[in-house]
């Protein structure tokens, strides 16, 4: 694969117990068309990553940070991930993407980061949450509308909704949906759900979205972690069509509707905002007027 061939390219940062996964997102992420470095030797405690990449920062886009019952004891962890996080590597432009396994307690470090949710070492799942994630790291930003009192009443969504129309779940995309492993190990059975949206949201519609999901108990069956947002997808990792129907459904349409409301309150603000500001820039415009109609000149 050339330099002009792949998506992105992805270092895998990893501990040595977790040598299968990383392969395996290894192997998936290559088929969906990344450049992926995995060090072959494996980072041991005491060593570095940040010297182990230097040679390749400006060529590297992501770093995934496997984060797992193996790693949060270690040095390298604490130390180094945090390091990465913060440090010369966050410096240099690249995302680092950290990668929970199992629903182990994250690093003082890493607590108010997004993350990528992977449950049972089950690499497929993580292949898929992990295309995802990077995927909205590489999509540009959605350019912020005019203001709704000097748009065009016809500009409209490309799929027809009003660009400012409260999002809906208008139904389970089936042709993205995954397929289960089914080899008898834990979390085989479980596979990617994607919902379609009536529209894109926002990146901050999407971000709140996440947050809302990760961050609340709606039910003894909820499970923070398995949502994102893609384009105009819910990604529901980890789970099946009946798990959904059953039992994150309801919660998935409770956190849009929050999710709605919440951009809307925040539309207003930015709306009055405007207006204060507009009034503040009258204001200054009926000053000066003032002032040169009382100016002679010889």
């Amino acid at each position: 694969m050339t330099s002009v061939d792949f998506v992105a390219s992805v270092f895998i940062s990893y501990q040595h117990a977790d040598k299968r996964l990383a392969a395996g997102l290894q192997d998936g992420l290559e088929r969906l068309g990344y450049f992926v470095w995995r060090d072959e030797g494996e980072l041991l405690v005491g060593d570095s990553i940040v010297d182990r990449i230097t040679a390749a920062l400006d060529q590297i886009d992501f770093v995934v940070a496997l984060i797992s019952n193996n790693s949060v004891t270690s040095p390298w962890c604490q130390k180094e991930v945090s390091l990465a996080m913060t440090g010369e590597i966050a410096q240099s432009g690249v995302k680092v993407l950290p990668v929970r396994i199992d629903q182990v307690e994250m690093p003082p470090s890493l607590k108010d980061k997004l993350y990528v949710e992977v449950h049972g070492g089950d690499v497929a799942q993580a292949t898929e949450r992990l295309a995802a994630s990077i995927e909205r790291h590489l999509t540009p930003p959605q350019a912020i509308p005019p203001r709704r009192g000097s748009r065009p009443a016809e500009v409209r969504a490309s799929n027809d909704e009003p660009a400012d129309a409260p999002i809906r779940v208008t139904g389970v995309d089936e042709k993205g949906l995954g397929s289960p492993r089914n080899d008898g190990t834990r979390g085989s059975a479980l596979y990617l759900v994607p919902l379609r949206l009536s529209r894109r949201p926002s990146q901050k519609w999407a971000a709140y979205f996440e947050q809302t999901w990760n961050g609340s108990l709606f039910s003894t069956m909820h499970r923070p972690g398995i949502a994102s947002v893609s384009g105009d997808r819910i990604l529901l990792g980890g789970t099946t069509v009946e798990e959904v129907a059953q039992h994150h459904l309801e919660t998935v349409r409770a956190v849009v509707l929050e999710a709605n409301e919440w951009e809307q309150k925040a539309r207003r603000a930015e709306q009055r905002e405007q207006q204060r500001q507009a009034n503040t820039e009258a204001e200054r415009q009926d000053r000066i007027r003032a002032a040169l109609a009382g100016m002679k000149f010889d």
